[in-house]
């Protein structure tokens, strides 16, 4: 960036010294030019949350079937309300459900384990005092999404195939998609997970995202 900025003032110093048309409409044209680099390569990478939509959708029904109270082992609970809950008060319940002999914490419509949770907590800032609410939940699952490639995929970086292999290993019941056994989890044989999902379902998702990216 300083080297564009040092082009522009040293263009900008022969204009003063040459009050020449021709090197006008050329310092012009050039300072666009570097401004639009210059521009491009400080603003943000943002990808709008409604782009993630079909993902969100595919994972959970893998995950909970869609239900943002599921936990490990009861996808379909509707009694424990973990989206009136706090955050500090999941992550207690996290703890005390292990501890009560129980081989996974795992919660919430995307299935977030404590270690990850915790982690998101730290890395998005939230109060513990905040509620684990919808919203909350899809935010940290977009958060997954992108340290998994969202924003390299929509900039094609890496492939179709490739972004859709790296949710599997942030979600269990995701096919794995590439390998010796792409139909499968990336965690079969576990004993705790399998995939739920087919291969052309997350791959469409995983399209229709970037079309509605772009």
């Amino acid at each position: 960036m300083s080297t564009i900025r040092k082009t522009i003032k040293r263009l900008k110093r022969r204009l003063l010294r040459k009050k020449s048309r021709p090197l006008l409409i050329g310092f012009v044209i050039t300072t666009v030019f570097l401004s639009v680099i210059l521009y491009s390569s400080v603003m943000p990478k943002y990808i709008n949350p409604i782009a993630y939509r079909s993902l969100l959708d595919t994972i959970a029904v893998g995950e909970s079937s869609g239900n943002y109270n599921a936990y490990f082992g009861q996808p379909a609970n509707t009694s424990l309300k973990l989206t009136n809950m706090t955050i500090a008060e999941v992550l207690n319940w996290q703890t005390s459900y292990v501890q009560a002999g129980n081989a996974s914490n795992a919660v919430g419509r995307y299935q977030i384990i404590q270690p990850t949770l915790e982690k998101l907590v730290k890395e998005l800032r939230v109060h513990p005092s905040t509620r684990f609410n919808e919203a909350l939940q899809d935010n940290m699952a977009i958060t997954l999404m992108e340290r998994r490639g969202s924003v390299d995929f929509a900039q094609n970086k890496i492939s179709s195939e490739q972004f859709a292999a790296n949710l599997a290993k942030e979600w269990a019941a995701l096919p794995a998609v590439l390998g010796n056994t792409p139909t499968e989890s990336f965690y079969a044989g576990d004993g705790l997970n399998q995939s739920q999902i087919p291969v052309e379902s997350i791959l469409n998702a995983v399209r229709e995202f970037k079309n509605v990216a772009e």
